[in-house]
């Protein structure tokens, strides 16, 4: 286990880490709805995901590399978004810090978006407050193949475990009155009610103004056939699939299991959904950003050569740039 770096006199913990709210929770957990609702609360903020916020990696002597870190963020497409600036001075606790003084707005709460990595925050931000988004695994891993990020259920819940198994380790670090769970289900069910349990939990009274942002973005309104879309659009098989990976953590989560037989995939089958998998995402890369770089991909993360890697990153962060235009 590595040591946590020794912070330096330039970046003595501020008050700003009594003024921040991380809202944590898997990718396609429903996140951005959430956003869009705490961004249109006249006292709160919301900037968006994150997490290069907390992507800092540790040398070979457990010391943060500062260096890397700021190569790092040159490149990435939300940190240059948001205009945030670069001080050498600082060290990587302080360079944090500063890109949160610069993301608060005066008189708003801010609130960041992060999806992995929370059981880091505590170290630097001991004073921040958490809220645990959670939605259903089995909705997270069939989400997660229309984003490419999986080419099916059985592979497409494994970020949604990693992603609470960061929480439970951050709740191991942080207080009960620091942390506030809010399911995506009772959000979509009944909106009113479930912000006005996060406000008073963030310190603010609800407004009703934070369920206009369909006015203005391309959410719809809470829809509940959101809602358990895994009884329709999975087998009992690939149903079976998922709460075999999952079933404690469903059922410690508040989630009943579907009755549907747990499926534990044997060997033949282990190799055929990693076949699956693998070939889902190349197909869904190649559609997306060209069958060439979809190899340099590969090959990027399988070849030592360093020229490659940052090429490919940036070619797919242009890439990114483009389809979000």
């Amino acid at each position: 286990m590595t040591s946590n770096p020794d912070l330096k006199s330039g970046s003595a913990i501020s008050a700003i880490e009594d003024e921040v709210v991380f809202i944590c929770g898997a990718l396609r957990s429903g996140t951005t709805l959430l956003r869009l609702m705490l961004d249109h609360h006249p006292q709160i903020s919301n900037p968006g995901e994150m997490d290069f916020l907390f992507e800092c990696s540790l040398d070979h002597n457990g010391q943060y590399d500062v260096a890397s870190y700021r190569e790092d963020l040159r490149d990435q497409r939300i940190f240059n978004a948001h205009s945030l600036e670069i001080d050498e001075g600082l060290d990587y606790p302080g360079l944090l810090r500063s890109f949160l003084a610069r993301l608060k707005q005066p008189g708003r709460l801010l609130t960041i978006n992060i999806h992995r990595n929370f059981d880091r925050i505590p170290a630097l931000l001991p004073n921040a407050k958490y809220v645990h988004f959670l939605r259903d695994p089995r909705d997270v891993a069939r989400s997660s193949i229309g984003m490419g990020w999986a080419g099916n259920v059985y592979h497409g819940v494994d970020h949604w475990v990693a992603s609470e198994k960061s929480i439970d380790e951050l709740k191991a670090k942080v207080s009960a009155d620091q942390l506030f769970q809010l399911k995506n289900e009772d959000l979509i069910k009944d909106p009113q009610n479930a912000l006005a349990r996060l406000c008073e939990f963030l310190g603010v009274g609800f407004d009703p103004l934070m369920l206009t942002y369909p006015e203005n973005s391309t959410y719809k309104a809470p829809d509940m056939s959101l809602v358990e879309q895994w009884r329709r659009l999975q087998t009992p098989h690939e149903v079976g699939l998922v709460e075999g990976k999952v079933s404690e953590m469903l059922i410690a989560r508040g989630y009943e299991l579907s009755g549907n037989p747990v499926v534990s995939p044997g060997v033949i089958e282990r190799f055929k959904l990693s076949l699956n998998n693998r070939l889902g995402r190349f197909s869904f890369a190649a559609k997306r950003n060209g069958f060439g770089l979809a190899v340099l991909e590969i090959l990027a993360r399988r070849l030592p050569i360093t020229r490659l890697k940052d090429y490919v990153r940036r070619a797919l962060q242009e890439k990114a740039r483009a389809h979000l235009r």
